[in-house]
């Protein structure tokens, strides 16, 4: 299984301190052959799971079974709300 990471994903794991940073890779590793606490998410998030590590998750979405996209990840308590304005952003451009 592949694993892409959005530019969002990607500068939120740049910015992490180092700790922090490789138990996210060794959970994003384990979400590549299925293993992590993965939950999938409902209601106008409907098609998206999560990743959760300690107090972070990562929102992410599966393609054609063989590719993992992890679209946002921020701490518990905003992930959700900060991902569905990033949604309603991308439908408005």
């Amino acid at each position: 299984m592949k694993i892409l990471a959005s530019d969002l994903v990607q500068r939120w794991l740049i910015a992490l301190p180092p700790e922090t940073k490789k138990r996210v890779r060794a959970a994003v590793r384990g979400l590549e052959k299925g293993r992590g606490d993965i939950k999938a998410l409902r209601g106008e998030l409907d098609g998206f799971c999560r990743l959760r590590i300690d107090g972070l998750r990562i929102v992410y979405s599966q393609h054609r079974g063989q590719i993992i996209r992890l679209e946002y990840a921020d701490s518990r308590d905003v992930v959700y709300e900060t991902f569905l304005k990033v949604l309603h952003e991308r439908k408005v451009q």
